[in-house]
């Protein structure tokens, strides 16, 4: 397994280097948020142990539960304030 650092010497299949698909990942991530933020809809994300967050367009974030029946999310508590979240940078694009 490679590590972090050797993306930069990884070509894909493509032609691409694996570091050029990484940033057009990501900037295609950040289009997703900010259109949606754009329409109102909070965009759900997970951390590295499975939890659900909802990145919100006011830039706050709130840790929140699936019911899997209903399809509704029930809002656990509030991890970040209004404009200090994860994704809250981009609300000043």
């Amino acid at each position: 397994m490679c590590t972090y650092k050797d993306i930069d010497i990884i070509e894909l299949p493509n032609g691409q280097m694996a570091s050029e698909a990484n940033l057009a990942a990501s900037r295609e991530i950040e289009r997703i948020y900010a259109d949606s933020w754009h329409r109102g809809v909070s965009v759900p994300f997970f951390d590295n142990d499975g939890n659900t967050y909802l990145a919100n367009p006011d830039g706050s974030e709130d840790h929140v539960a699936l019911d899997r029946r209903s399809r509704t999310y029930h809002i656990l508590r509030r991890t970040a304030a209004p404009g200090k979240g994860r994704y809250s940078y981009l609300i000043s694009r």
